[in-house]
C-alpha cells in the first residue's frame, strides 16, 4: 500500500506559520512518515468498500449490554472516581485482578507492582512482522535487523546468526521484537522449542525480549501454548497483552508484564507521553474481569472468529488459482497470502479496491521491501455474505491476472 506522506496543514492562513517551524523539527521528528495503519482505516471508513484490511474485531462481540450495565453502576455510585484522573501505572485494584487472569489464562505469576532504544541501537524483527512494532522502533532512532520466518514464526537459528554479525560489527543489539501467537501478518504459531530458544539467545546476548501477544487468547483448537515469558529466567521477556480482541478496542486497555526496574521507567516515560491511563475504563474493564465475563467472552470470542476463518479458508479453496498458497491459522484474524515471483501486490491492491475490495499488501510488513508477492486478508470484520462477496471479486481478478 503507498502511503500519502503528505505534510499536516493548519486552517486556511496557517500554512506559512507551519512552514516556518519546519527547521525547528527534531531529526525524529523529520523522519516521521504517516502510518500505514492509518491508511488502513482511511479505506475501512469508506461505506462502499469491502475491507479485509484492518485487523479491527467484529462490533458483533462487543460486550454492550453488560458494559452499559456496568457504566450505569459506576456512574451512580463512582463518578468522583470513574471521571477523576488517575495514575500513570493503572490503578492497583485493576493490577491485582489482571495479575490473577494472567495466572489463570498464562500460568505467569505477577507482582503488580513489577525503555530500551536509542539511535544507533539494533532491534530485530520478522520478515514478515506486524509494521506497527518495527516502525516503533524505528521511530527511536534503531536500526531495524530482519529475522526470517517460516510456518512455526520466527526462525532462532537465524535470529542467533543476526545477532553474532551485529555483535562482530561492534553494534548494539538491545531487543527482538516478536509476536509468538497467530503471528501478524502470517498466522504463525512459535512452537515451545522455539519459545525456550528465544530466552536462551536474549539470555547469551544480552538483550530484551518484546512479547506482543494481541491475539493469545484467540485460540481455535486446544489452549495456547505457554508465552515466551513463561520460560524467562533473568527477566528479559516484557510480555505485552492487549484487551483490544478480546474486550473492545475504544477503551484502548493493554498491560505490560516484566521487571519492576523496566516497568518503572515504561511508567515514567508515559507520565511525559499522556500523563495517565483512561480511569473510565479501567473502571469498566476491572469489573468485566471482576465479575467472570472476561473468561465467558474469550469462548465467544474464539468461537466466533473460528467460524469466519473456516468460512475464508473454504471461499479461497473454492475462487483462488490452485497456484496460490496461504497459511490455516489455528487462531487470530489473519490468512497471509503468497503469489509467487513477479506478483505484485500493491498493484492489485490498487485493482481490488477500484472493485471496492480492500486487503494490505505485503511490502508494509517486511522492513527489506521485499514480499511484494504477499498480501494479508483478515476474517475477522466482514460479515459472511460481505465476505463471499470480497473473496469472489478477489479470487476474479486473480485469474484474470494469471491466465
Amino acid at each position: 500500500m503507498n502511503v500519502n506522506n503528505d505534510s499536516i496543514e493548519g486552517q486556511a492562513g496557517d500554512n506559512e506559520k507551519v512552514n516556518g517551524l519546519s527547521s525547528l523539527y527534531t531529526e525524529r521528528a523529520k523522519g516521521m512518515h504517516a502510518s500505514v495503519i492509518r491508511e488502513i482505516c482511511k479505506l475501512i471508513a469508506r461505506p462502499e468498500v469491502r475491507s479485509m484490511a484492518g485487523g479491527w474485531p467484529d462490533p458483533q462481540t462487543f460486550p454492550a449490554a453488560k458494559i452499559a450495565e456496568i457504566a450505569a453502576e459506576l456512574f451512580t455510585e463512582k463518578p468522583e472516581s470513574v471521571l477523576q484522573y488517575g495514575t500513570s501505572e493503572g490503578y492497583e485494584f485493576l493490577r491485582e485482578e489482571l495479575a490473577r487472569f494472567v495466572k489463570r489464562r498464562d500460568g505467569i505469576d505477577v507482582a503488580v507492582d513489577r525503555i530500551l532504544l536509542e539511535p544507533g541501537d539494533v532491534a530485530f524483527v520478522g520478515l514478515p512482522t506486524y509494521f506497527g512494532g518495527s516502525e516503533t522502533c524505528a521511530g527511536y532512532g534503531a536500526e531495524l535487523v530482519g529475522v526470517p520466518l517460516d510456518d512455526y514464526g520466527m526462525i532462532p537459528e537465524a535470529l542467533g546468526e543476526r545477532l553474532e554479525e551485529a555483535v562482530s560489527a561492534g553494534k548494539r543489539p538491545k531487543l527482538v521484537y516478536v509476536i509468538p501467537d497467530y503471528q501478524n501478518p502470517t498466522g504463525a504459531t512459535m512452537p515451545v522449542e522455539r519459545r525456550r530458544a528465544m530466552v536462551e539467545l536474549a539470555n547469551r546476548y544480552n538483550i530484551a525480549i518484546i512479547e506482543d501477544n494481541p491475539y493469545r487468547d484467540l485460540c481455535f483448537t486446544g489452549k495456547p501454548l505457554p508465552p515466551i515469558k513463561a520460560f524467562d529466567t533473568e527477566g528479559r521477556v516484557v510480555y505485552l497483552r492487549s484487551f483490544s480482541k478480546i474486550f473492545c478496542p475504544g477503551f484502548r486497555l493493554a498491560m505490560a508484564i516484566g521487571e519492576k526496574d523496566m516497568v518503572r521507567k515504561m511508567v515514567i516515560a508515559r507520565q511525559f507521553e499522556d500523563c495517565c491511563v483512561n480511569s473510565f475504563g479501567q473502571y469498566l474493564l476491572y469489573e468485566f474481569v471482576k465479575r467472570g465475563h472476561i473468561d465467558e467472552q474469550i469462548e465467544i470470542n474464539a468461537r466466533f472468529y473460528k467460524e469466519k476463518r473456516d468460512h475464508l479458508l473454504a471461499l479461497l479453496d473454492e475462487h483462488f488459482p490452485d497456484t496460490v498458497r496461504w497459511n490455516r491459522p489455528e487462531g487470530g484474524f489473519f490468512v497471509f497470502v503468497h503469489m509467487g515471483e513477479g506478483f505484485d501486490s500493491e498493484e492489485f491492491l490498487h485493482e481490488a479496491v477500484d472493485q471496492n475490495v480492500a486487503f494490505v499488501a505485503g511490502p508494509p510488513f517486511f522492513i527489506d521491501d521485499s514480499g511484494r508477492d504477499t498480501f494479508r486478508l483478515s476474517f475477522a470484520q466482514l460479515g459472511m455474505s460481505e465476505m463471499e462477496e470480497a473473496v469472489a471479486v478477489l479470487g476474479r481478478l486473480l485469474k484474470e491476472k494469471t491466465k
